[in-house]
């Protein structure tokens, strides 16, 4: 409750071409900001675009999982964030 969601604030986008992109900013999560680099990629088809990506993070960076939790022989440090998102109105790319 105290922690409802995570945010990302992209600070840059650099374009890698064919649809891919890297889009560095801020990452919070439980009150622990990282700066992070989230690769992107973005596909068209008529009105739609979506958008797609992973993340690795180190969980125990973003204090998730404390006490117990902590130990990783029992819940791996390494978590991949994954996303797909349904955009319209975005632009040619």
């Amino acid at each position: 409750a105290k922690f409802p969601k995570a945010t990302f604030q992209s600070s840059s986008i650099k374009a890698l071409g064919g649809g891919k992109f890297d889009v560095a900013g801020k990452l919070s999560i439980k009150g622990q900001a990282r700066d992070v680099v989230v690769p992107v990629t973005m596909v068209q088809t008529g009105a739609t675009t979506v958008a797609t990506g992973q993340l690795p993070i180190k969980r125990l960076a973003f204090k998730i999982g404390e006490g117990e939790w902590a130990d990783t022989s029992m819940v791996a440090d390494d978590v991949q964030v994954k996303f797909k998102f349904s955009l319209t109105g975005v632009g040619k790319l």
